[in-house]
């Protein structure tokens, strides 16, 4: 029986090489190039020509499905047997479906599809052979945070040491590593700090290092760089500049855009900044960076490090860590250590990482633990340079009489500062913020310790090694000596930061929101923006010159975002007008975003005819209104008359799952009717317009459009809006039941198809809404929400509540910009009795609507909303807050707090800059402030039996105060300066919304037992809604002719819920492994653990996850052979990669496209 049914198989395979050999033979007028980088443009007849063979082949095929099914069994019996193979998976038809308008890729130059066996087996979240040594939320429960006064290292101890530690064999070696922190942006704008310091920072570095060989430096900020060589630097500079790059003596370090914010910046804003600095390194250097130096970031985030790994980074360096935990890892020499992510079993994501041991990274706390000695060695503080030291004791200049005396005293630092790791060799930090801008500096600094150097070099009885040096330098010569197996191994990252005190950095977690908000809306375009003009390149729907055009757009508007994940700049820490610089930069950028990606889906759509263009280049309308840098952005309402009766309404998806989600427009009458994308009319809602600050009301002549959409992975979808004739019966568009209360006074003028209830009487009792077969939510007569009740009639107390904290006010302890400190628990923010509410209620959305005034504090415009959204049978429910704090307050931090009866204990999770969870413990033993943390975009808490879930669309601070609560703060209003350098309060509140999902979910019992204790992982349903409330549709509007046939754009053969395609830049250079400079494409994927749980198992069949394994050219336009590995900054480029790709629960995967487009 089997050889019969191998003979099956041969003459089958026989058979369809031949019908292949025909169509090869046929005399093709086109074919896609397989090997050469060229890419060219293809005219309409071409592929008309090229579509028909197709569908002759198909027609062949088709005549022996009889063969493949008996070729199909064939095959699975082998796969059984061998289990090295199983069976082709099949395309789900159902969830993919092909638009009329199809572009097809060439399959007669791809191999047969052998589908190996992906085997879990062997990914780090399955390993658990690599134990964690330090795991930091053990370490915060097992470590009292007393402070204690350590003497001259006050928060430490006094350090001892042996003379006999060292001999001529066993030498100290110290690297002095010079280095200048170069904020973009802080006190002042980002181009006033480079025209009045960063400038000339560059013009002496290119005099000075050349004066001596021994001479090194370190520079960070690529933006920086960048300004200074486009726009000031000389042939000549430049030219010393690469001779010190290539000679060692400059090294380039981290080498991103910014110097990222760690807390508030999410994972995908992070590869966008790096990327955009490594990219401009390797396009105008040549360079590529190898070590990571993050010396202010305000905490340190564990989703840094893995980014980094995936960049080729071998080293990094941090300093901005609670100074008790400082204490502990240097106490027990572990301030050296391999870290490691929570999930990881195998050490596959280890990252050195060396901690700096003191208070600050200047240079009194980078010598030794005594900031008094330490100071002397700052020789940019000499008397008579304007700068001091504290301490009362100046440096001198060293000469021969002073300078056995010197080198001693500073030899003692570097030695107890060696005790507190494990090696011999040291590093020594020498800078601080804006330094070497000063040619004298440059001079005191290296002329005095070259005479320290050479004294210490040449007294053997010291048994000491003293070298200027590098990052590079630094740590070859420690793995020299150090095998990396004798570090320990750490997991979890460090927040909150304290510096002093009970000075906890938990603050910054909201400060700024409007702008925390504008940063995630500029994230979510230039990913659309990168996406799209990447598939009009790859699939060659562009000239040359149009793809350059649309690059540059997007690189301009990158740079905007990568400039904003600053580490003064997202964290809201700058002053006033370097916050509203930052912020037009952000608003240039949106609508150079908008211009690039209407311009891209104009061409995927093979330019659809559009009526009443009014610009070049300007084919559609994109949905979302940003006019100033502070407000709030606006829709466009759809005019639609009897000149004017339909408008098309193309839906952008720039993800790679099919999405199922009911949108709303906005348009100008309720007799209106919507079309599917086949012409077909369809069901849909009108509601009214509710509106206002602080007091609601009805707009006229506009109204909410509803109706549920269906767009294909990576897809253009276009629906219709027409006028309906009044008179005409209606079949499809429902219209909301509006229900009033607490505004018997209105005069309601809306059209008479709405049913309006008005009772006269104030309300007393709760209130429900509901869409269809919706959830249901029961909320309290101001309006907040009070319970959830589930699709299936399960109901869970959800108690909604606004608070306020006002600030300590003693010297030197007040709440600001990047402090909290709170005077006490939160107070509730007592709001006006009897708010004015609105609900409105239709089949697809229902809303309430709360005008919640508190006098003197804040106003809260309360929007509560649910969605029949078949695709996600969950409790979800999506929370819009409108607030303004008063501007007469002085002091008031406003919160959100979520009431439940999940039985958590002290246990809840957030997640880690939007990447993954991590678990926490809310700690009796530290104060408020210090139970903060970071909410990038998730929380959650949990018991046996209920899962409770916010999801944000802006990052804030948050909380979990008490057993089954929440708390999210929302904004924040402070008149004190806090003394960490920004001399100013934070008073330039505006307007802000935020929107939040509050999802609900039940457990499925048995569950399965956690992969890590230390981490967690959002359910199937809250990972889909997180995803599409950062990555929004686009909804792009043109008018066209009733006749013309609706434009669609559906590429895709693949899509999985749990892929998530992170970045898709269309121009980026690479280092092949032979040093060649390569030109392509980057793209990039992430696979996320998901719990299976929480959460209803039927969203499983409308977004079903991958097994991990996928083709890409099933997503993009790209032969097979031009797949190359790649770094997550696409800098590097490695050998082939697989035509199948595997990735690991959690992995995240670079590639390199060897594909250029020429004109």
């Amino acid at each position: 029986m089997r050889i019969r049914r191998l003979s099956t198989f041969f003459w089958a395979t026989c058979i369809v090489v031949f019908i292949l050999i025909l169509y090869v033979m046929t005399d093709l007028s086109f074919k896609l190039p397989s090997i050469k980088p060229a890419m060219v443009e293809l005219d309409d007849n071409k592929w008309s020509s090229f579509e028909s063979k197709l569908r002759h082949i198909e027609n062949e095929l088709n005549q022996h499905h009889v063969m493949v099914g008996e070729i199909k069994d064939t095959m699975d019996q082998i796969a059984e047997q061998s289990q090295e193979y199983h069976p082709p998976q099949k395309r789900p038809k159902k969830l993919f479906k092909e638009g009329k308008q199809k572009d097809y890729k060439v399959v007669g130059d791809e191999p047969p599809r052998m589908h190996i066996k992906f085997n879990m087996s062997t990914c780090p979240i399955q390993q658990t052979k690599s134990k964690t040594d330090v795991q930091m939320l053990s370490m915060y429960e097992s470590i009292t945070f007393e402070d204690r006064d350590g003497g001259v290292w006050k928060q430490g101890w006094n350090i001892e040491y042996k003379d006999n530690q060292w001999s001529q064999k066993n030498k100290l070696k110290v690297f002095i590593v010079p280095h200048s922190h170069n904020d973009p942006g802080w006190i002042k704008t980002f181009e006033n700090y480079y025209k009045a310091q960063t400038k000339a920072i560059f013009t002496n570095m290119v005099e000075k290092l050349p004066e001596g060989k021994g001479r090194k430096f370190i520079w960070a900020e690529t933006s920086y760089l960048s300004l200074w060589w486009n726009s000031d630097a000389t042939e000549k500079e430049k030219a010393t500049f690469q001779n010190l790059l290539k000679s060692g003596q400059i090294e380039i370090v981290t080498g991103g855009w910014v110097m990222n914010d760690e807390a508030n910046s999410h994972w995908l804003g992070i590869v966008q900044q790096l990327t955009t600095g490594h990219q401009w390194l390797i396009d105008n250097l040549g360079y590529i960076p190898k070590n990571a130096w993050a010396i202010d970031p305000f905490g340190h985030s564990s989703a840094q490090p893995y980014l980094l790994k995936l960049t080729g980074f071998e080293n990094s360096i941090i300093q901005r860590v609670h100074y008790r935990v400082k204490k502990e890892l240097a106490l027990n020499r572990q301030l050296e250590f391999k870290w490691r992510q929570l999930w990881d079993g195998s050490g596959a994501t280890d990252m050195f990482t060396h901690m700096m041991p003191f208070y600050s990274y200047d240079v009194p706390h980078s010598c030794g633990p005594d900031p008094k000695i330490c100071c002397q060695f700052d020789f940019k503080r000499l008397p008579g340079n304007g700068i001091t030291c504290p301490w009362g004791v100046a440096p001198r200049k060293i000469i021969p009489k002073n300078v056995e005396e010197r080198a001693g005293l500073i030899l003692d630092q570097w030695r107890k500062k060696a005790q507190l790791y494990r090696s011999n060799v040291l590093l020594f930090p020498l800078g601080d913020d804006f330094r070497y801008d000063r040619s004298n500096e440059w001079d005191n600094q290296y002329q005095n310790y070259d005479m320290l150097i050479d004294f210490i070099n040449a007294n053997d009885d010291w048994n000491a090694e003293v070298q200027f040096g590098t990052l590079n330098d630094y740590f070859k010569a420690l793995h020299e000596e150090v095998k990396m197996s004798d570090f320990p191994v750490l997991s979890g990252d460090f927040f909150t930061y304290a510096d002093r005190n009970q000075h906890y950095w938990s603050g910054y977690y909201t400060s700024r929101p409007f702008y925390k908000s504008m940063d995630r809306v500029l994230l979510s375009y230039v990913r659309a923006a990168e996406i799209i003009t990447s598939q009009a390149v790859s699939s060659r729907s562009v000239t040359y010159i149009v793809s350059l055009q649309l690059r540059d757009r997007v690189e301009q508007a990158r740079r905007a975002l990568a400039l904003f994940q600053h580490h003064d700049a997202v964290a809201g820490t700058a002053r006033d007008d370097v916050m509203l610089d930052y912020a037009n930069k952000m608003l240039t950028a949106i609508k150079y975003c908008q211009s690039a990606i209407q311009q891209a889906a104009y061409y995927l759509l093979k330019q659809p005819p559009i009526q009443d263009q009014t610009q070049e280049d300007i084919y559609f309308d994109v949905d979302d209104i940003w006019r100033k840098n502070n407000e709030l952005p606006t829709r466009i309402t759809i005019a639609l008359d009897v000149m004017s009766p339909s408008r098309r309404l193309v839906f952008y998806n720039a993800l790679v799952f099919r999405r199922h989600e009911v949108v709303t427009v906005l348009v100008s009458t309720p007799h209106v009717e919507v079309f599917d994308p086949d012409g077909n009319p369809m069901m849909a809602q009108i509601s009214p317009v509710v509106a206002g600050e602080r007091r609601l009301g009805f707009v006229s002549n506009k109204f909410q459009l509803s109706f549920p959409v269906t767009i294909d992975p990576l897809a253009l979808t276009t629906y219709t809006v027409s006028l309906r004739d009044s008179m005409s019966i209606n079949k499809y568009t429902s219209y909301s039941r509006v229900r009033i209360y607490n505004a018997d006074y209105w005069t309601v003028d809306l059209p008479k198809m709405f049913a309006i209830d008005q009772p006269t009487a104030r309300l007393s009792n709760d209130v429900t809404i509901q869409a269809g077969n919706s959830s249901r939510v029961l909320a309290t007569m101001n309006g907040l929400v009070k319970a959830i009740v589930s699709p299936d009639g399960r109901t869970t107390p959800v108690h909604m509540d606004f608070v306020q904290y006002d600030t300590q006010k003693g010297q030197d302890n007040n709440s600001g910009a990047y402090l909290f400190i709170p005077d006490g628990p939160a107070q509730p923010l007592k709001t006006d009795a009897f708010p004015e509410i609105v609900i409105t209620e239709g089949p697809y959305k229902a809303t309430l609507y709360s005008a919640l005034i508190s006098p003197k504090n804040a106003e809260i415009i309360l929007a509560v909303s649910v969605y029949n959204n078949p695709s996600l049978p969950q409790s979800e429910v999506e929370i819009c807050n409108t607030l303004l704090i008063d501007p007469q307050v002085d002091d008031l931090e406003l919160a959100m707090r979520f009431s439940t009866n999940i039985n958590n204990g002290d246990v809840f999770y957030t997640d880690v800059n939007g990447m993954q969870m991590i678990k926490r413990r809310y700690m009796e033993k530290l104060p408020l402030q210090a139970n903060f943390y970071p909410l990038p975009a998730a929380a959650y808490i949990e018991d046996g039996s209920t899962r409770f879930t916010v999801l944000t669309s802006t990052p804030l601070g948050m909380a979990a105060l008490q057993p089954g609560q929440i708390e999210v703060m929302q904004d924040r209003r402070l008149s004190r300066d806090d003394n960490r350098g920004m001399n100013q309060g934070v008073l330039d509140n505006v307007r802000t919304r935020h929107t939040f999902k509050i999802i609900v979910e039940n457990a499925n019992n048995p569950c399965p037992p956690p992969l890590s204790a230390g981490s967690g992982q959002l359910s199937l349903g809250a990972h889909v809604s997180q995803q599409q409330q950062l990555q929004p549709l686009l909804a792009l509007h043109y008018t066209a002719n009733e006749n013309e046939p609706r434009p669609a754009y559906s590429r895709a053969l693949y899509g999985a819920a749990d892929l998530v395609l992170a970045a898709f830049p269309s121009h980026v250079s690479a280092e092949s492994k032979d040093g060649k400079i390569l030109h392509g494409m980057g793209i990039t994927f992430q696979r996320v653990h998901l719990d299976t749980c929480y959460g209803n198992r039927a969203i499983n069949k409308w977004y079903p996850v991958g097994e991990g394994q996928f083709q890409l050219s099933d997503l993009v336009d790209v032969p097979a052979e031009r797949v190359l590995r790649g770094s997550l900054s696409h800098s590097r480029a490695g050998p082939p990669a697989p035509a199948a790709l595997a990735l690991c629960p959690m992995e995240v995967r670079s590639l390199f496209l060897n594909v250029t487009l020429q004109h």
